[in-house]
């Protein structure tokens, strides 16, 4: 354990003297105070160090991050006690002065290790030892060429003649960059090498250096230009010595915590707008400051104007283009389910296609939508099927203002990944939203047709019911009655006046039973009894012009059976009163979809084909078929029902 933590007790050692020295000089009598003391904000980034060598003990990142803290308090340390009535000051404070590159390699250290330790190629450990190297080769350069006098008096042992002393400072700050863009580099190469989870890790560490370098150079240019004095450095010390670690620590322990492709990719657009907005109006003012005057309220006002006109589209051209380099996946995640509600709204696709779709862009081939049944019956799939959620899936809820529409089903992943499925669905709203409310719209359609068919088919027994009761009943007990009055006329003597009114009974009782029979054929005609190919044949035979059949004895429901005589007998009634024809044809046969029944004339057509039979095509609807109409002037009319449950 203890030679696990070796570095990193060495760095607290090292930062907890800088740190005495720092709050000793700062606060003594005539110290400078905070901007001191702004350094014993080293603790935040030991903190961090030690809090990630605990959490994640096998990587060298914490160790980096402590002596990041113990490199970047070192110096100041030094340049402290340089300037406080202390022992060898003036040594300590030129020590100071030719050792501030020391601290770059706490950060350097860090750039090689994050996050998993050195690339495995021998090289990255020559660049590892280059950093500490070339640091010291500064220190030397600056110490043997530079002659420390009053008020400091400090002499080197050695000082370089005045012609070497150029070659060798630009020697050593050219071995210090190398170093520092080889390691630049090293990042670079890890984020191109690396998965989803490394790059994830490098791009905060991107982000925080990226915030940290503009500070420092805001700061050059403030202080350069003598807007702000020394104390400008300040947001710089507090990125380098807060916002870097913190970056690295959320980095290594929780990497998905924040969406840092987004942050990342806004944080670049926002910058390159602002430069590239800057410019235009600098551009715009020196144009016109030139060609209307230095002067000129209207010239600053119109490069005001125009940069304010171009914000918007520049700023959203722009974030898209970082977008596909920096956050690739949301961009064309959202993009992909954009193109996809766009070719729902112009009806080139199905919505309930959105689950394919879903599962395309977040790249899950196990996603699984799941709609709430505006019936209220629970979870229903796209196919309006009732599904219970699988135990091993993560649910996304999707919600409106006023209620719960369904969830999405995912295979246990990242943080990320749940954000990326929230993403695709708040894009994705419209299609899935329209899907629920077809799903309903096809279950109240099933519904009223279910109920159409039962009140069909709870007719027809009626029916059914009547012309038993009819035949059975009534008309049974009418006959009877015939034949008591037929027996009382028989015993009455020969020209009886009786006998005159019993004949006259008997023979409107003979009337009445036949008006019972034809009543009960039309409730339900009795020929069905024997099939509807027999039946359709006696009502054939009952017409006066000829008649061809073809007509295929398939099985089929009682309710399918009587609509379809009833369509061939109405069919003819209108052929024999309006179509001047001089033969029919009788059609029925099964297809795939049901039964269908046509009756083909070849008189004067000219029927419109969504004009009448209003009575005809609700008897078929009410069944659930179809019935259209074909005819033109001169070439016949034919009038075609597809019902459907033909077996």
């Amino acid at each position: 354990m203890s030679r696990r933590f070796w570095p990193i007790w060495l760095a607290s050692a090292v930062c907890l003297a800088a740190g005495v020295v720092l709050a000793l000089g700062a606060f003594r009598p005539n110290g400078d105070g905070w901007p001191t003391a702004l350094y014993l904000l080293g603790v935040v980034p030991l903190a961090l160090g030690w809090l990630i060598a605990v959490r994640a003990p096998r990587g060298p990142v914490g160790a980096a991050v402590a002596w990041l803290a113990a490199s970047l308090l070192v110096v100041p340390a030094l340049d402290a006690w340089g300037r406080a009535p202390w022992p060898e000051a003036d040594f300590v404070g030129a020590l100071g002065v030719v050792a501030w590159p020391w601290q770059l390699t706490g950060l350097l250290a860090l750039l090689l290790v994050f996050p998993d330790g050195l690339l495995p190629e021998r090289r990255w450990r020559v660049v590892a030892a280059g950093v500490p190297v070339s640091a010291l080769a500064v220190g030397v350069a600056m110490t043997v060429t530079i002659d420390y006098g009053e008020p400091r008096y400090f002499t080197a042992p050695v000082l370089v003649p005045e012609p070497i002393w150029l070659p060798l400072m630009i020697s050593a700050l050219g071995l210090l960059l190398v170093v520092v863009i080889a390691c630049g580099a090293s990042v670079v190469l890890r984020y191109r090498r690396g998965g989803d989870r490394t790059k994830q890790q490098l791009r905060w560490l991107i982000l925080a250096t990226g915030v940290v370098v503009a500070v420092m150079v805001a700061s050059w240019i403030v202080t350069s230009f003598e807007l702000v004095g020394p104390e400008a450095y300040s947001a710089f010390l507090l990125g380098i010595l807060v916002l870097v670690p913190a970056a690295v620590a959320i980095a290594v322990l929780r990497y998905d915590l924040f969406e840092i492709d987004r942050i990342l990719s806004d944080s670049v657009a926002w910058f390159l707008t602002t430069l590239i907005a800057a410019a235009l109006l600098a551009a715009g003012v020196v144009l016109t400051g030139y060609l209307a005057g230095r002067d000129s309220a209207i010239g600053l006002t119109g490069s005001v104007f125009l940069v304010a006109l171009l914000l918007f589209p520049l700023h959203r051209r722009l974030h898209r283009a970082v977008g596909k380099v920096l956050d690739r996946d949301r961009t064309v995640l959202v993009e992909q389910i954009e193109r996809f509600v766009e070719q729902v709204r112009d009806g080139s696709a199905e919505p309930e296609d959105v689950e394919t779709v879903l599962r395309s862009a977040v790249r899950d081939p196990e996603l699984t939508l799941l709609l709430s049944d505006p019936a209220g019956t629970g979870l229903v799939n796209l196919a309006g099927t009732t599904q219970d959620p699988p135990e091993d899936r993560m649910s996304v809820p999707l919600r409106t203002a006023s209620a719960d529409i369904g969830v999405i089903l995912v295979r246990p992943g990242s943080m990320r990944h749940l954000r990326r499925v929230k993403l695709a669905a708040s894009a994705a709203r419209l299609p899935i939203e329209v899907s629920r409310l077809r799903i309903g719209l096809r279950r109240a359609l099933t519904d009223v047709a279910e109920s159409r068919r039962r009140l069909v088919s709870a007719t027809i027994d009626e029916r059914r019911r009547l012309e038993r009761d009819l035949h059975d009943g009534a008309q049974q007990q009418l006959v009877a009655i015939g034949m008591q009055l037929r027996a009382a006329q028989y015993r009455l003597r020969a020209g009886d006046p009786v006998s005159a009114d019993l004949e006259l009974a008997v023979e409107r009782l003979e009337s009445t039973v036949g008006e019972l029979r034809r009543l009960a054929h039309g409730v339900r005609p009795a020929s069905l009894d024997d099939g509807l190919p027999a039946a359709l044949a006696r009502l054939g035979a009952e017409c006066p012009l000829p008649v061809d059949f073809e007509v295929e004895d398939a099985a089929s429901s009682e309710v399918v059976t009587v609509t379809a005589y009833f369509v061939v007998a109405e069919a003819m009634a209108n052929v024999l009163k309006h179509a001047r024809a001089s033969r029919i044809g009788i059609n029925v046969e099964r297809q795939e979809d049901g039964l269908r029944v046509a009756v083909i004339d070849d008189g004067i057509g000219g029927v419109p084909a969504d004009k009448g039979l209003t009575a005809l095509r609700d008897r078929v609807g009410s069944v659930g078929g179809r019935l259209t109409v074909t005819s033109e002037p001169a070439g016949g009319t034919t009038v075609e029902a597809v019902l459907p449950c033909a077996s």
